[in-house]
């Protein structure tokens, strides 16, 4: 019989995240996410409901006491959906989408020089949202809507 925490351990690990990774996605601290991988804490029904959407799969797969990693037949999200993706990232749960996304441009525009230098494979579209001038047009970038959308 597979358990649950037992399907995590072995999906972090196919796909290289980390425990902090869990963490952010069910939304608890990294103690509880070492716990819950450990099986010493319960999976609750919010925790399941994160799992279906940070590792894409149905929550049929996560109560099948057979299988250990999924197939094709398990996968329930479009990699396209863009609401879903926001809530892999817990930029859902963010109230004020503006304000955040306002200071990490005024963050990262204060070390500019750094970050382009860390991350010189920016695409455009990652540097408008960041509000780097766009070097055809020379003006700034601007997210639309509470989602970014």
């Amino acid at each position: 019989m597979v358990l649950i925490h037992e399907k995590i351990v072995a999906l972090l690990e196919q796909r290289r995240l980390k425990k902090r990774d869990l963490a952010r996605a069910l939304g608890v601290s990294p103690q509880t996410a070492t716990d819950i991988c450990k099986g010493r804490s319960a999976i609750t029904l919010p925790h399941l409901r994160n799992l279906v959407v940070f590792f894409e799969l149905r929550a049929d797969f996560w109560i099948d006491d057979k299988k250990l990693l999924p197939d094709g037949s398990d996968r329930a999200i479009s990699t396209g959906d863009r609401s879903e993706a926001l809530a892999r990232t817990g930029l859902a749960q963010i109230t004020d989408l503006d304000r955040f996304v306002q200071r990490v441009r005024a963050f990262v525009g204060d070390h500019q020089r750094a970050f382009l230098a860390r991350y010189p494979d920016l695409t455009a579209e990652e540097k408008q949202v960041l509000g780097f001038p766009d070097a055809g047009t020379g003006t700034v970038g601007r997210v639309t809507g509470a989602a970014g959308s």
